[in-house]
């Protein structure tokens, strides 16, 4: 339990940091992202549900997949991120961040890019998981030894091209862009 607290604060920072670059650059701007966040905007674009609903869908159907597949020493670390961040999202969604960071599709790219990267930095450097779509990846590592990396290419991949079928071609590059940033950070 000592340790949940020790970690608490730092998981509760980079969610925040994750849900405050969702809300302020991505969705104002319809960049496109991989992961359960590309899953939840596309859906998003064909049900009108919040982005924080459907995040908490799916966070919640990848805990229990990572809890059945890997055990619950796994699930565990990502415990804390599948019940903070569609909370906070929530609240993000409600705040007018929209408006307040209105600007150009590239700063923003740039900015969601860094606060995302930074945001899952803390989370994982607390000893934490962001939990969602690393989940198949780490399932197919272990029972068919496909590295996480390639899988988490091929997911991410897929989902963006996905989006493009909804948004079209004109912010894919500002979406990659975005998505090495957070890697790189």
């Amino acid at each position: 339990m000592k340790a949940y607290l020790k970690m608490f604060p730092t998981i509760l920072v980079g969610n925040a940091l994750i849900a405050f670059s969702i809300c302020a650059f991505v969705v104002p701007h319809g960049i496109m992202l991989g992961g359960c966040n590309g899953i939840g905007l596309a859906i998003k674009q064909l049900i009108d549900l919040p982005l924080s609903v459907l995040s908490a869908i799916l966070n919640t159907s990848f805990f229990f997949l990572g809890l059945i597949f890997l055990g619950k020493k796994f699930a565990a670390s990502s415990l804390l991120s599948t019940v903070l961040y569609p909370l906070i999202l929530a609240v993000c969604e409600r705040l007018p961040l929209a408006e307040i960071f209105q600007g150009d599709l590239f700063i923003s790219s740039v900015c969601a890019g860094v606060c995302m990267g930074a945001g899952i930095g803390l989370v994982v450097r607390a000893g934490g998981s962001t939990g969602g779509m690393d989940i198949p990846p780490c399932i197919l590592q272990k029972y068919k030894g496909i590295p996480v990396g390639t899988s988490l290419l091929v997911f991410d991949g897929l989902i963006i091209f996905s989006q493009i079928f909804l948004q079209g071609f004109d912010g894919l590059l500002y979406s990659l862009a975005c998505l090495f940033l957070t890697s790189v950070t």
